[in-house]
């Protein structure tokens, strides 16, 4: 599946009650619950909680039909992704994401 994986504010446009996807700088292949996923986590940016986040994802059938132990995996591997970029520029929004991603992972780890 082709992904966007960067689901930042400015990179949805919404037009006429169509939301868009622009700025196709981190194209990659990859299981297509990965953009739900990622979804997520900036839905959590937002403002909703973790549990909020997964429930909005729930809906998207990739979700639906992913492999529990490969999302777990990735959120695992996205939580030492964000705590990687936070500890080398501490910016806030960079510390927030990777707290973010921290409450998402351990969301993931302990549902079925």
């Amino acid at each position: 599946m082709l992904l966007h994986t960067d689901f930042a504010p400015d990179n949805i446009l919404i037009h006429n009650g169509r939301a868009r996807l622009i700025d196709w700088a981190w194209p990659t292949r990859g299981a297509a619950w990965i953009d739900p996923f990622m979804l997520a986590l900036r839905l959590m940016e937002a403002g909703i909680t973790a549990k909020q986040a997964v429930a909005s994802v729930q809906r998207v059938r990739s979700w639906q039909t992913s492999e529990p132990e490969a999302v777990r995996a990735f959120a695992s591997a996205v939580a030492r992704l964000w705590r990687e970029i936070a500890g080398e520029d501490p910016a806030p929004w960079k510390v927030a994401m990777a707290g973010h991603a921290d409450r998402l992972r351990g969301l993931v780890l302990t549902s079925s």
